[in-house]
């Protein structure tokens, strides 16, 4: 297992940091996907793009009649949309929930031009933030849906409008036990899918194996509820998200990955939590040092939420994140993980994936039958 718990780990690291090198927002999250897509075909999966962009992949199990496993994961993240240039002026909309700091003056981002080339720009200024959701996530505001005024830093024309623009911040770094990047959130979630179902090409499962990557999760899971909508899994597939999730009390960072009880929106599924709680145990069977959390991510909404509200067993993990959605104590950063709990993360999504298509059911048995000898000693003492 110490073999196949490296290879997963080298995999994993692997596909994240090539992951951070697209500069990809809600809407424009064709490289991801495409990256995604090709790598699993050449691994021998199956690959399916729907009429949205999300893309399925599945890892056949041998005995479809039993209810397979679902992992979700998005490729998006918070960013801005240019939608007028005048010269070297550009005006921009805000996408997902990034914070007033991304609409600071000086801030530096990347315009994506139609050729896929980045331009540097810098924010000149924003209008004040408003409304029920800039005002209700933390204590110093989100942008929302604002405008937001910027300068490039030549005249050259970014292309047909809109075009997306992100943060410029490093793709990908390892620094002192931590994972550092302008979008965890979720390539992390991405890449740990993508090299589960890797691991799992030639291996044997009972029920299928599922990975799927939306888009426009930061919008309001739009990807997530197309498809859950249109079933893109079969309604007995067990779904769990795997998010990358504001670290909290309970869930720290380098504590391990959070077996997420539910989100902001939601509390989430205990017959499909046992599928996860039956991996860690098995982990920590054969590696005691192996570390999880469990926690209610309170912070953020994920998308089993979504396919919840569509009828669908969910559950989910998460990465406790620092800089959540790049917002930093000084202006943007880059957001952060623990390698560990990255690591740990992939480690508990392979165990689990090995689960589809058997039954699990965690202490919930075990509770319900009769503490018989217990009884007798109530019925004694109350007879006093």
């Amino acid at each position: 297992m110490a073999s196949e718990f490296c290879n997963l780990k080298r995999n994993a690291i692997e596909i994240l940091s090539e992951l951070g090198g697209f500069k990809a927002t809600s809407y424009w999250e064709d490289g991801p996907v495409g990256y995604i897509a090709d790598r699993a075909t050449a691994s021998g999966l199956e690959v399916e793009i729907d009429e949205w962009g999300n893309a399925l992949v599945t890892k056949q199990g041998t005995d479809v009649a039993t209810a397979g496993i679902g992992f979700v994961a998005h490729t998006d993240h918070p960013g801005y949309e240019v939608v007028v240039q005048e010269g070297e002026n550009i005006t921009l909309n805000a996408l997902g929930g990034i914070s007033l700091a991304a609409g600071r003056r000086g801030t530096r981002i990347l315009v994506i031009g139609e050729s896929g080339e980045a331009m540097d720009a810098t924010i000149t200024k924003a209008r004040p933030a408003s409304g029920e959701f800039a005002q209700s996530r933390e204590s110093d505001g989100w942008l929302g849906t604002d405008t937001v005024f910027a300068k490039l830093d030549s005249h050259e024309s970014v292309g047909e409008l809109p075009r997306p623009a992100v943060f410029d911040l490093p793709d990908f770094a390892l620094e002192d036990g931590l994972i550092k990047m302008r979008a965890v959130d979720d390539l992390a979630g991405c890449a740990a899918i993508l090299a589960t179902l890797e691991q799992l090409t030639d291996e044997s499962v009972t029920g299928n194996v599922y990975g799927l990557f939306t888009r426009a999760e930061e919008v309001g899971l739009i990807g997530a509820r197309l498809a859950a909508a249109n079933k893109i899994f079969p309604r007995e597939t067990i779904v769990i998200s795997v998010e990358t999730s504001s670290a909290l009390p309970g869930a720290e960072i380098g504590n391990g990955v959070v077996i997420r009880t539910g989100d902001r929106t939601a509390t989430f599924d205990y017959e499909a939590e046992a599928f996860l709680v039956e991996a860690a145990n098995k982990i920590k069977s054969v590696n005691p040092e192996f570390r999880a959390q469990r926690q209610l991510m309170s912070a953020g909404g994920c998308e089993a939420s979504a396919f919840k509200a569509f009828g669908y067993r969910v559950t989910g993990t998460a990465f406790p994140l620092g800089a959540w959605h790049n917002r930093g104590k000084n202006g943007i950063e880059s957001e952060f993980i623990s390698t560990d709990d990255f690591v740990g993360g992939v480690m508990l999504l392979s165990e689990t994936a090995k689960l589809a298509g058997t039954p699990q059911f965690g202490i919930v048995p075990h509770l319900s039958r009769q503490p018989f000898e217990q009884a007798e000693r109530l019925r004694k003492n109350q007879k006093r």
